[in-house]
């Protein structure tokens, strides 16, 4: 355990000594500015008379743009776990720098568990620190706030989860950039499947409908995007989806409890795979 949190440590001082969260930071306060003078001109804006949005109209309109955002947040997530992965060990390995270390008193699960552990409390933090300055800023020019914005940043969390412990699984037997350019194609895919199914269900089309719900399970990143999509929708939102079938970008009912617990034993087979992949490489 010792070893598996310092290579985990490791982990967090490389991305700090390759100014990542430097440059993270700086685009993420960035961003939340821009974001504030957005939301800011939506809340002030005028009609033709002269007079303001009724705040009803507001609110509604904030909370789609939210999750609109939320939406391009994940994409970047998504790139961002795959970039970590693909790095933090298929790089190490082409280069020769696990030569180095492997030699020493360290098993090899603990260097993969352990980079594994590193990245996804960066993802975490990353994730959680943004959410928290988009939120806050939202709320203080237009005085909305989504209904549950804990859960849906865990299930953004647990989106990265699972695109990082795909392209680190991936990077042991491909190149990194072989193995980042899958997992992205795959997330795509994924992402597709899901408008595909959602149109399906329009259609009450029951083939196509079972054969997304199979993508979904076999790359499960669009199906947690749909549970923290719905975890950001307001009551009145929810109510104009389930009045309008015809929208595929928005969820109408989350995935069900056992759909989490499927995601969870993906996450250890898939990381245990990749485990056992490594243990029987040649570095």
């Amino acid at each position: 355990m010792r070893n598996l949190l310092l290579i985990a440590s490791l982990t967090l001082r490389e991305a700090a000594r390759r100014r990542l969260v430097l440059a993270a930071g700086i685009v993420t306060i960035a961003l939340v500015a821009l974001t504030a003078f957005g939301f800011h001109s939506l809340a002030t804006m005028h009609q033709r008379g002269g007079a303001t949005i009724a705040r009803h109209d507001v609110l509604v309109a904030t909370s789609m743009l939210e999750i609109m955002m939320a939406f391009m947040f994940s994409f970047v997530l998504a790139l961002g776990a795959a970039f970590l992965g693909a790095l933090s060990l298929g790089s190490e390995i082409e280069n020769g720098t696990l030569l180095a270390i492997l030699p020493r008193p360290l098993r090899r699960i603990e260097v993969i568990v352990g980079k594994w552990l590193g990245n996804a409390v960066l993802l975490a933090l990353y994730a959680a620190g943004t959410s928290a300055l988009e939120f806050g800023a939202i709320a203080a020019v237009t005085g909305y706030t989504p209904p549950n914005p804990v859960l849906s940043v865990a299930l953004l969390v647990a989106q990265a989860l699972v695109l990082l412990t795909l392209t680190m699984s991936l990077s042991v037997r491909l190149s990194a950039i072989a193995a980042g350019f899958v997992t992205v194609v795959l997330y795509g895919l994924a992402w597709m499947a899901g408008i595909v199914g959602s149109m399906a269900d329009v259609f009450h089309n029951s083939g196509v409908r079972d054969a997304t719900t199979l993508v979904s399970l076999i790359i499960p990143s669009d199906g947690i995007w749909r549970a923290a999509s719905f975890s950001m929708e307001p009551l009145i939102m929810r109510a104009m989806v389930s009045a309008n079938d015809v929208n595929p970008l928005v969820p109408k009912v989350p995935p069900p409890n056992l759909y989490f617990v499927w995601c969870a034993m993906w996450l250890l087979v898939v990381l245990g795979v990749g485990v056992r992949s490594f243990q029987t490489r040649d570095i």
